[in-house]
């Protein structure tokens, strides 16, 4: 993506301009850290989408579907953003941001019912899926000494989820065809609690951790969100730092959201992040 080059280069000129700031700083003491970089991921979409035929038929459920196998979609690179605000010394809060839009054909070698719409065996379809991430956490340190800290932490993973499938269909009671779309698409809030650490263990170098679980069954959702993530970061200079890092998030949640989606999604990703650190 073209605009992360210039956010990073933002990200230089931004530390750069306040390198005196600080006495004892460094990831472990300055108030605030920005991660920029990109997100190397693999992604496994599985997602049921039911019909719903009047009050007294109910659901008629849909067929799952694994949109990356049947839709051959290769691995995706996304900019991702991270960011924290040490607004005391124990306390922190925590966002995270990246999003995803892919799209591709593929002949059905089955009949698919997704949604209201039955696509039938040999058709030609277009799939897009899309998806925006972002979370927003506090976090405590309860245990923090000079070279490492570990805190608990408490906040909301936010999935908003669209899936669209696009192809031709028989038109009722005729041996016509026409083109149908059919999209599932919400908005999943879902709550995390979660353990985070940061060891600076030799000189520049820190390793950092998390990992984050829930389970909920709350109005429209009932399902488990499960995230972690490992790396290592070389702080090479006094506000600017290189990481990698990998990362695994799955989530498997039953969705009653009315007319938008009624269904199944269970969706997982993991891959290696590589990106910049400015601290001040």
């Amino acid at each position: 993506m073209p605009a992360c080059p210039k956010f990073l280069g933002l990200a230089i000129l931004l530390v750069s301009s306040i390198a005196s700031a600080a006495d004892e700083g460094g990831p472990l003491n300055d108030r605030f850290t920005l991660d920029l970089g990109y997100y190397f991921m693999d992604s496994q979409t599985r997602i049921r989408a039911d019909r719903i035929d009047g009050v007294d038929v109910g659901r008629i459920l849909g067929d799952p579907i694994k949109i990356e196998e049947l839709f051959n979609m290769t691995e995706d690179k996304v900019f991702r953003l991270e960011g924290a605000w040490r607004f005391f010394p124990k306390h922190k809060l925590r966002l995270m941001y990246f999003d995803s839009d892919r799209s591709s054909s593929a002949t059905a070698s089955r009949q698919i019912d997704f949604g209201d719409v039955t696509f039938p065996i040999g058709v030609e379809i277009d799939a897009r899926l899309q998806w925006q991430i972002f979370e927003l956490a506090y976090e405590y340190d309860f245990l923090r000494r000079d070279k490492y800290e570990l805190g608990a932490s408490i906040g909301v993973h936010n999935v908003a989820f669209k899936t669209q499938l696009t192809g031709s269909v028989l038109v009722p009671e005729t041996t016509l065809t026409e083109t149908a779309s059919e999209d599932v698409q919400t908005d999943a809030p879902l709550p995390v609690i979660g353990l985070r650490g940061h060891w600076n263990f030799a000189g520049n170098f820190h390793l950092q951790a998390h990992a984050q679980y829930f389970e909920m069954k709350y109005e429209e959702y009932d399902g488990v969100i499960q995230d972690y993530q490992a790396g290592i970061l070389w702080q090479f200079s006094r506000h600017v730092g290189v990481g990698l890092s990998y990362n695994l998030f799955q989530t498997d949640v039953d969705i009653d959201d009315g007319d938008d989606f009624q269904g199944k999604l269970d969706w997982r990703y993991e891959g290696g992040q590589l990106y910049l650190r400015a601290t001040f």
